[in-house]
């Protein structure tokens, strides 16, 4: 394969989940901390939903939610439902940054701290939004052809042709999200490690980094498949292990395919950087 600027991953994934262990262990209890803050968190902000939708329902059809279709009562569902899945995705966009902040010192064998939880909040939250909104856009994108043949489809009464054309534009969405994300997968990454980057310059090298290796990360993915059922099985109390592990991971994956500085035995300093890699031919 011709892959000037590819670093391809030379570790299995065992041998990754094998260090995430050891770098988890004496640290699984402020993982877990962190998890419930977050938890509490979101759960806070649907209870605050949940009321406000209620008491504005209430006002708008003098305290007889339900009755006769009331159009103020369903704007009001609407407008604040909208405002707190934009709310969520938010803050989901700053946690982020914080968990990964948090695995990369684990990751380093520094403390980890449960106030890298807000890193996202202090440096450049703007450009974490910013990145979470292109990500979501490039996934709109692959999803343009599915809804487009689905409007079709609605308008000839789901004839035969545009029910197996709905099915082929349905995988190609699902598979248009898989890849793009793999794609995307290590820009959070590189994010937190030098937040004075650009959100396309972040995804971008997370393009490069991923050159040869969507492959790989699609099969650590995939290998966790049993540990998620698991965790649904046990009524989500699982997750409170499965996630650091999965984070820590996916962060030894990050760690294991970045670009590195190195000394050669000659005694110069070579610098794999992606700029510099840019600039080398191979």
């Amino acid at each position: 394969m011709n892959c000037r600027r590819c670093i391809l991953l030379k570790v299995t994934s065992k041998e990754l989940k094998k260090r995430a262990k050891q770098k988890l262990k004496g640290n699984y209890g402020i993982c877990v901390g962190v998890q419930l803050i977050v938890g509490a968190v979101m759960s806070i902000i649907m209870i605050m939903v949940f009321f406000a939708t209620l008491i504005g329902v209430i006002l708008s059809t003098g305290g007889k939610p339900g009755s006769g279709g009331n159009m103020t009562e369903y704007i009001i569902i609407i407008t604040v439902v909208g405002i707190a899945v934009v709310l969520m995705l938010v803050l989901i966009s700053l946690f982020t940054p914080g968990m990964i902040k948090m695995f990369l010192n684990i990751s380093d064998k520094e403390p980890a701290k449960i106030a890298d939880l807000l890193f996202g909040f202090k440096n450049k939250p703007h450009k974490f939004i910013g990145l979470n909104f292109i990500i979501f856009l490039l996934m709109i994108v692959w999803a343009i052809p599915y809804y487009v043949v689905l409007a079709v489809a609605a308008i000839t009464n789901f004839i035969p042709v545009m029910v197996v054309l709905l099915i082929i534009t349905y995988l190609l969405l699902l598979a248009g999200i898989m890849i793009t994300s793999l794609y995307v997968s290590q820009a959070i990454f590189i994010f937190v490690e030098e937040p004075d980057k650009g959100v396309f310059q972040c995804i971008r090298e997370s393009a490069e980094l991923m050159k040869g290796n969507k492959g790989s990360l699609f099969y650590i993915n995939l290998s966790f498949m049993g540990m998620i059922i698991l965790g649904y099985l046990s009524f989500g109390i699982g997750y409170l292990w499965i996630i650091p592990y999965m984070y820590a991971t996916l962060t030894e994956y990050y760690k294991e395919l970045k670009p590195k500085k190195v000394l050669h035995p000659e005694g110069y300093l070579y610098d794999s950087s992606y700029e510099a890699l840019q600039k080398q031919e191979f």
